[in-house]
């Protein structure tokens, strides 16, 4: 085969068996995320995620490991304990991902994926050698952080080349937001698979392989890849124009000089300049020339790798090294960065919310909940003026995460969401109604940056951009998926780029064409008083087309496996190019690597398999196996997306922005409806046309969805 090793692994930790399967059986479904959902939907859809029948999939796609640029990646798949969705009869299933190294290493040993089953009888960690394979003790490193983990676990096979997938101290307390920590800086951040890992008694996946991967035409790939780089943008930030925490740091491009093209990110400059002195250099994903991580070596802190949302004690206002320090903690103990920023505002919301003269942390202590110690060094963590925002109040915090201290410590380590509901039940539970309802205002609250990052996105997770900011698009997409949907295809054109509306458009048109390009995009610079524009059944159309190529899109770039922060690309840092891109790039590099002859159509007909399956699951799983509207049960926001500004809770400290005006229901459900006709789903349900199933080439699965769950539309 080319792309793919053509095997899969199996391991099952309660028994210590390791078999071995044919991808052929997946291929229908190309890789990562789709053998993932593939994998689930056959096996264990309706699972509890800390049940040992619970399956959990760490898969690439036939790109990784190949020359092909910004492939790196390797998702994590499984039924998630992270996301929240109270409505739901069982929880859901969601993904994650991480670059690195990893992936690629696996394709050398020989193995597409890894599906794990079963419960260890005691802590062990996956070894895999090429073809040998086995299941080890773990006991001398459980316990440990991840990074102490991982430097034993090199020390025991006495390799420094192993690439590993471990979980932290979280992890193995079973913390909901609980990522897999992948050398010093790469997560699959969101889902809580790290808790699934723990749940299983797996402390890591460590693999070494000595093979390569086959590609179909290695010349023309080369030459292939050459092209693209004379274009490819920075992350991001993809023009010159581009401003911000996640912008150029240096505005020069050569197309006839490649190597320069990847140095163009030094996000320490950009999002943390005060630890310029610490900054080491940009570091890479596997085939990757973009350097989007940043490497430090700060004093007493160790090395690191810090990207994104790893610099969110900086993004909340810390102007010292403890914004160093915050991802350290995080990426060593197994925590959720992301997660953080609402999860900040909501210890910050505790402390300064009163009822009866008392802020409601006050009354968590006066109730023997919270002890004077962790109130003490929570109080360290406060914002300016109150207190500083350094690193007592970090350490305080992130250990109360990290291994369930106390009753307060307990509730956030399942969530920012869920400890809402946690807490408030206990204030009700303890005869103190007026402080339950205080704590419920947090829904509320805004996010940061414009509502860039923070406040409460849905299914039990921060947001994301907020659609009340950039589109019905983006709300749709919200409402699909079971987690923050963190897919950056039109962020890339319309947030980091720095380019205004008119010099988007353009590029917009080249995609899809002038309807959609007018009347989809919203322009980012109006003013904050002024709500998202809308032309009728054009505006609903436009959405839905949006809508549609980001899901698809996505499927893609998670089944290949290509880096999102990259992929499509829509932009180039290039001026003679209008600062256009190309969004064929994914097809005709898969077409070179695996020698299988495509097109945008062809590629897009695999992905539209790989969403059906994820709506299928997520249908038996909303319903609990019995029928389900998915539309009017599953497909929707949080009520204060649709909520006046009035009613908003704005974050004290960093200062907020004015917050943009509500969405409109009605224009969120037209965009729906539309989205659902294009998708082939029945718009009175959600639910996938069985003709949709047949004409993707699933009337297998069709069949077997009807076994488990009820009929299919027609």
């Amino acid at each position: 085969m080319n792309g793919w090793t053509g095997t899969i692994l199996r391991v099952d930790l309660g028994s210590g068996k390791v078999t071995k399967e044919e991808t052929a059986k997946y291929l229908d479904y190309t890789g990562g995320i789709g053998i993932g959902y593939k994998v689930i939907f056959d096996e264990a859809p309706l699972a509890d995620p800390f049940s040992p029948d619970s399956r959990l999939v760490f898969a690439v796609g036939p790109l990784t490991g190949t020359l092909a640029p910004s492939t790196g990646r390797s998702e994590v798949i499984g039924v998630s304990p992270h996301v929240y969705a109270p409505q739901s009869k069982h929880p859901l299933v969601s993904r994650s991902g991480f670059g690195g190294y990893w992936g690629a290493e696996l394709k050398f040993a020989g193995y597409d994926a890894v599906i794990i089953q079963g419960k260890a009888p005691k802590p062990v960690f996956i070894n895999i050698a090429d073809d040998k394979v086995t299941v080890d003790d773990a006991a001398f490193i459980w316990g440990k952080d991840t990074f102490t983990a991982q430097d034993a676990i090199k020390a025991k096979l006495g390799d420094e080349k192993v690439q590993i997938a471990i979980i932290g101290p979280s992890g193995e307390k079973l913390v909901r937001i609980s990522p897999v920590i992948h050398r010093i800086g790469n997560a699959a951040g969101q889902g809580g698979f790290g808790a699934v890992m723990g749940a299983k008694n797996l402390k890591a996946i460590a693999v070494r392989g000595t093979g390569g991967v086959k590609v179909a035409d290695k010349d023309g790939l080369v030459k292939y890849v050459k092209s693209v780089r004379e274009f490819q943008p920075g992350p991001l930030g993809s023009t010159p124009l581009s401003h911000g925490p996640l912008s150029w740091t240096e505005k020069y491009i050569d197309p006839k000089n490649i190597n320069k093209q990847a140095l163009r990110f030094d996000q320490t400059k950009s999002c943390a300049p005060w630890l310029e002195a610490y900054h080491v250099k940009p570091q890479s994903c596997y085939a990757c020339p973009q350097g989007c991580y940043a490497y430090m070596n700060v004093p007493g802190m160790g090395g690191g790798a810090v990207s994104c949302t790893q610099w969110f004690y900086s993004w909340i206002g810390n102007r010292d090294k403890a914004t160093f320090l915050a991802n350290q903690m995080a990426n060593k103990l197994g925590v959720d960065t992301f997660e953080m920023f609402p999860m900040i505002q909501f210890v910050w919301f505790l402390q300064d919310e009163t009822v009866d003269g008392k802020s409601l942390l006050k009354h968590l202590q006066d109730k023997k909940l919270v002890t004077a110690e962790i109130a003490a060094g929570l109080a360290k963590g406060h914002y300016p003026p109150k207190g500083q925002l350094g690193a007592d109040g970090l350490v305080t915090l992130m250990n109360m995460i990290a291994y369930r201290q106390g009753f307060l410590g307990d509730a956030l380590a399942e969530g920012f969401r869920r400890a809402m509901d946690i807490v408030a039940a206990k204030f009700d539970s303890l005869g103190l109604p007026a402080a339950a309802k205080a704590v419920m205002r947090f829904e509320n609250m805004e996010g940061i940056m414009g509502g860039v990052v923070g406040g409460n996105g849905g299914w039990g997770m921060s947001a994301h951009y907020d659609p009340r900011t950039f589109g019905y698009y983006w709300a749709v997409n919200f409402a699909m998926e079971n987690r923050d949907p963190n897919r950056h295809a039109m962020t890339n054109l319309l947030e980091w780029t720095g380019l205004s509306f008119e010099q988007a458009l353009p590029v917009a048109k080249t995609i899809w064409g002038e309807e959609v390009a007018v009347n989809g995009l919203s322009d980012l610079k109006r003013d904050r008083d002024a709500p998202l524009t809308w032309n009728g059944d054009k505006s609903a159309t436009a959405n839905a087309t949006i809508t549609r190529f980001i899901h698809l899109r996505g499927c893609i770039k998670d089944s290949i496996s290509a880096c999102d922060w990259v992929f499509p690309i829509m932009t180039s840092g290039r001026k003679d190019r209008a600062y256009t891109g190309d969004v064929s790039v994914e097809y005709k590099m898969f077409e070179l690597v695996t020698g299988e002859k495509m097109t945008q159509d062809r590629l897009n007909e695999r992905a539209a398999r790989i969403w059906n399956m994820h709506r299928l699951l997520t249908a038996l799983e909303w319903g609990g196996g019995k029928p389900v509207n998915l539309r009017k049960e599953h497909d929707q926001l949080p009520e204060h997306f649709f909520a006046p500004v009035e009613g908003r809770v704005l974050p004290v400290y960093p200062e907020a922005e004015v917050p943009h005006p509500p969405l409109d229901r009605k224009n969120f459900e037209a965009t729906k409806t539309i989205y659902y006709t294009y998708m082939g789903w029945d718009p009175e349900t959600g639910l996938p046309r069985r003709a949709t199933l047949e004409k993707l080439g699933m009337k297998d699965v069709a069949v077997a969805f009807e076994s488990k769950g009820f009929e299919l539309p027609a």
